[in-house]
């Protein structure tokens, strides 16, 4: 007689046995007698066994989920260090082109024609200078003058020198508490080049440390550079853009203010209707920003990206907007069956599969990550991955030399060993791809072969006999017996667990009882007595 246990593999819940050779253990270790208690008792080891291998495998997954994520943010931070340095200095060399066009960014209404035309050539004057720290004291007075020449100066003037590359003065900005002053000028409708020169400014700020972000939005920075995404100015948009980009990367906290304040909508509307390359490029990449992060946002509030980041990463080849576009949805996919429908739905997943042939690596590892959290969803949502022909490119990659690339791999090859006997028949039954897996376990580093091994033994979980039968025929108890001596007992619980499908197989009216024997099965589990 068996008694039901539940066992977790890295995917789905399967059943498990428990023996009634169990309950003879619990009597000799509990010293109890007598049916009922021996009943009790082996209830009560099942418990104990059921809940200690659900903290273990809840703690694994947590771990190497840490893990993850904090590599991921360590890469993403320098990514975005080096992002807003870049993007910093590519405002400041196209300054030149406000020069001479500034009638497009000067409210008319009302304004008598003579002053217009001063304050077009006044603001000219002052873009085509160069200003150094040393005028900073000059340039807060003009900040805070009530004279609209003196305010364009002085703003201007501050601008430029947030925008220097080493050391900008952003916490001297911040100690003369300028910031309310930069936030009052963005309220101004009637002044849009002060509205862009002063979210200009405040964005450099907020490229700062976070300490010298809150200061922005302690003030009631996040409502104003949400709404100046709703300018009728495309130039004053798109430095909105950049400032919530800047906000959002750097937290949650952040991030999750920005969205429930409404900042998603605007922004999506923006990069839909783009016709400038740059404005799609900064969108997906505050679009990205809006999307990542632990805790995830709530999906209610960042559902509604999915189609336009699906739309940009079918329809784009720049490799920026590319990579910003496959880290949101791989953010965005990191969930249930619902999450993950939702970008299924947008027809990306051939894309995704497309861009496993991209040599760089900011796009490759996103896309297998996408893919691979789309894997450990429904049997159709796997099948939606397979069919698009993804499973020849990751066996492409799994000799890759980037170890972090073949570790994605792995991870994405164990939720499809973990799936359906159909599912899993499309790598055993490729001679080939099984062979490579078998090598990758023999000779990789550490962590790849216990990512391998993972995929071996998700093969025994749901695999019909005929297919585990073949499986044994390969070698993998051999391979399994070399693993047993590892130091990392996790990998040797996985082993253990997957041995016991195997014997199984005692079972099934299709195996062979003798197999497992013959093949070397008792020398290894006596092996571990």
């Amino acid at each position: 007689i068996y008694q039901y246990i539940f066992f977790f593999s890295s995917r789905r819940r399967h059943t498990r046995f428990l023996p009634v050779s169990w309950a003879r253990r619990c009597v000799q270790e509990t010293g109890v007698h007598g049916e009922s208690q021996i009943k009790s008792a082996q209830i009560q080891k099942q418990k104990k066994i059921i809940m200690d291998l659900g903290a273990d495998k809840k703690e694994e997954k947590d771990l190497i989920k840490k893990k993850r994520d904090e590599h991921l943010v360590e890469l993403r931070t320098k990514r975005r260090e080096q992002d807003i340095i870049g993007k910093r200095f590519n405002i400041q060399s196209n300054a030149t082109n406000l020069e001479g066009q500034t009638a497009d960014l000067i409210e008319s209404k009302g304004v008598d024609s003579s002053h217009l035309n001063q304050l077009k050539i006044h603001i000219d004057e002052c873009l085509k200078k160069t200003y150094t720290i040393n005028e900073f004291e000059q340039l807060a007075l003009a900040i805070n003058s009530d004279n609209i020449f003196q305010q364009h100066l002085g703003v201007i003037g501050l601008r430029k020198i947030l925008s220097i590359e080493d050391g900008p003065p952003i916490q001297i900005v911040i100690d003369s508490n300028l910031i309310p002053r930069f936030l009052e000028f963005m309220k101004r409708e009637d002044q849009p080049h002060l509205q862009l020169e002063s979210a200009w400014a405040l964005t450099n700020i907020a490229s700062g440390t976070t300490q010298q972000t809150q200061t922005i939005i302690d003030k009631g920075g996040i409502p104003l550079f949400v709404n100046l995404l709703y300018s009728r100015f495309p130039e004053v948009a798109e430095q909105a853009i950049w400032a919530i980009g800047n906000i959002a990367g750097d937290g949650a906290q952040y991030r999750d203010m920005i969205l429930k304040y409404g900042g998603l909508d605007p922004l999506l509307k923006i990069v839909d209707s783009a016709q400038k390359q740059t404005t799609i490029k900064h969108g997906t990449w505050a679009l990205s920003n809006l999307c990542r992060g632990r805790p995830l946002p709530d999906f209610r509030l960042v559902v509604k990206a999915i189609p336009t980041l699906g739309r940009v990463l079918i329809n784009s080849e720049d490799p920026e907007v590319l990579t910003d576009a496959s880290w949101a949805l791989s953010y965005l996919s990191d969930g249930d069956e619902a999450r993950i429908q939702s970008v299924i739905d947008t027809g990306v997943v051939s894309a995704l599969v497309r861009h496993l042939d991209n040599p760089l690596l900011s796009i490759l590892i996103p896309c297998l990550r996408t893919l691979g959290n789309i894997l450990t969803g429904s049997e159709s949502q796997t099948n939606t991955v397979l069919e698009a022909g993804a499973l020849p490119k990751f066996f492409q990659h799994i000799n890759h030399e980037r170890r972090a690339v073949r570790r994605e791999v792995c991870w994405s090859l164990s939720n499809v060993t973990a799936g359906t006997p159909e599912q899993l028949q499309q790598i055993i039954g490729n001679q080939e791809y099984f062979q490579k897996l078998i090598t990758l376990c023999k000779t990789d580093c550490t962590e790849i072969k216990r990512e391998a091994i993972w995929v071996i033994c998700n093969s025994t979980n749901q695999g019909k006999p005929e297919q585990i039968l073949i499986l044994c025929q390969n070698g993998i108890l051999e391979l399994f017996n070399e693993f047993l001596d590892a130091d990392d007992v996790k990998t040797v619980a996985v082993i253990l667990e997957a041995l016991f499908n195997i014997c199984l197989l005692y079972t099934s009216d299709a195996a062979d009882d003798l197999l497992c024997v013959d093949l070397g099965g008792r020398r290894i589990i006596k092996k571990k007595k």
